[in-house]
This record gives C-alpha cells, structure tokens and sequence, in this order.
C-alpha cells in the first residue's frame, strides 16, 4: 500500500469548451472530474501550486471557449445552528 506524508491541494475549474469530442486533450492538465455532454463544459481539478500556469494554458487552446474559477474556496462550511438540521444531542434513538 502506498502511503504519501502529504496530499497536495487542488482546485476546481470549470470548463466551456465548443464540443466534448477532444476533452481527452485536457487530461494532461488535472483530473477531470466531470464531463457534460449537454452543456459542453468541464469539471476539472488542477494542483493549486501550478493553478495560474494551468488556466493560462487553458485558455490558450482551440477547443476552449471560457474558464470560471469555482467559488468553493469562499464558501463558508461552518453553520450558524446546528439544531435546525437535526443535530441535537438530546435527540432519542429509535
């Protein structure tokens, strides 16, 4: 088993290409997490330490119409009351 001391952090792009018939092409820049056929865009997550370089090139290739950064990283996860989702503590098993 392989086991690494650290995990590199990523962040996610989105996409718009003219057609999803070359999107092979954009495995060499990160992981593409998801692909749609309809909308013709792309999900792709990309190493942060290499994300400007990436998007650059990106943007300098045929089959891409635009990029949009994804606005996960200002997204706050922490919520204000927990008790409305059901979180209580005093809550009885059944």
């Amino acid at each position: 088993m392989f086991v690494t001391d650290s995990i590199e952090s990523r962040k996610s792009l989105i996409v718009y290409v003219y057609s999803t018939k070359q999107v092979r092409q954009l495995k060499k820049y990160g992981l593409i997490h998801y692909v749609s056929q309809k909308m013709h865009y792309v999900v792709l997550y990309v190493n942060a330490e290499n994300y400007e370089w990436i998007k650059d090139k990106l943007k300098s290739l045929r089959l891409v119409k635009k990029i949009e950064e994804t606005p996960y990283e200002e997204l706050s996860n922490e919520f204000a009351n927990s008790d409305e989702f059901g979180d209580s503590e005093d809550d009885e098993e059944y």
